[in-house]
């Protein structure tokens, strides 16, 4: 195949995995109206919980009740989004698929993430549809102008590509660890506590948020929710240097653990 060929060729094939991902979330209708239905009852619980908490005891009187909501909706969009993808991993590690494809012309990182981002972009645009016609339910009003949504749906999107290069990282310690879930169970608890998942890292103490803020966990949940309620340049500049660097971050770590793992499995089989 002359080289000049390849790339589009490939390209092809990643669009192909990419629609092979999205119709398949398409066709989970039971398991969409599910996540969906979560959804809608995890908002309302914490929504009905904060009408009753004194808020100023939390050390902040600039949160109201509709911008913790809002903040939630941000932050259950890009958590109800994904799957997970790292069993996807374990299971082709373990069963000997990812050893089979690498006689495959399209790398098997590429494939992979291709064939999730389809299926999860199907997925974020149901939740955030259904995340913000609850919020505009509860509040009666968006909380940012037409640009800073933008930014805000864009960012939330990119949040769900940063989960996916985690969980594939995740995945892949399986080839040392025989089962990605105790690496899973702790990289999900970091992941709640600091993304900020359900409480902005704005009402943690300031020896946790300050360092809380510069983890991959922050740029995949608060930066990008909290431009729901502080959408200043500095805010909104911040969360594209962060993201940006941890796109390249994580990409990175995933092609060496794959590449660490590819040679494994070369030497030593399934």
């Amino acid at each position: 195949m002359p080289l000049h060929e390849r790339p589009a060729h490939e390209g092809d094939a990643l669009a192909a995995f990419f629609m092979l991902g999205w119709r398949r979330a398409a066709a989970e209708y039971a398991t969409t109206f599910g996540r969906l239905a979560l959804l809608v009852l995890i908002l309302f619980i914490f929504w009905s919980m904060w009408r009753v908490t004194p808020l100023a005891e939390l050390g902040s009187d600039r949160l109201t009740v509709d911008q913790l909501f809002w903040y939630l909706a941000a932050t259950e969009t890009v958590a109800m989004s994904v799957g997970y993808p790292y069993r996807i991993v374990e299971s082709d590690i373990r069963s000997g698929a990812m050893a089979s494809s690498l006689a495959r012309p399209v790398h098997y990182v590429l494939a992979a993430l291709a064939d999730w981002t389809g299926e999860t972009t199907h997925r974020f645009i149901g939740v955030l549809a259904t995340s913000t016609l609850c919020g505009l339910w509860v509040t009666r009003e968006l909380p940012v102008d037409a640009i800073t949504g933008t930014i805000l749906v864009l960012g939330l999107w990119v949040s769900c590509v940063l989960l996916l290069l985690s969980q594939l990282c995740v995945g892949l310690l399986t080839t040392w660890l025989q089962s990605a879930a105790p690496a899973f169970w702790i990289w999900q608890k970091l992941f709640f506590v600091l993304g900020g998942l359900m409480i902005p890292l704005t009402l943690y103490p300031a020896w946790l948020a300050a360092p809380a803020r510069t983890t991959p966990f922050a740029a995949m949940l608060f930066l990008p929710a909290s431009l729901t309620f502080d959408a200043s340049l500095a805010n909104i500049e911040f969360l594209a240097i962060a993201q940006l660097f941890w796109l390249v971050g994580l990409s990175l770590l995933a092609w060496l653990l794959y590449a660490r793992t590819e040679i494994h499995l070369r030497v030593h089989g399934a």
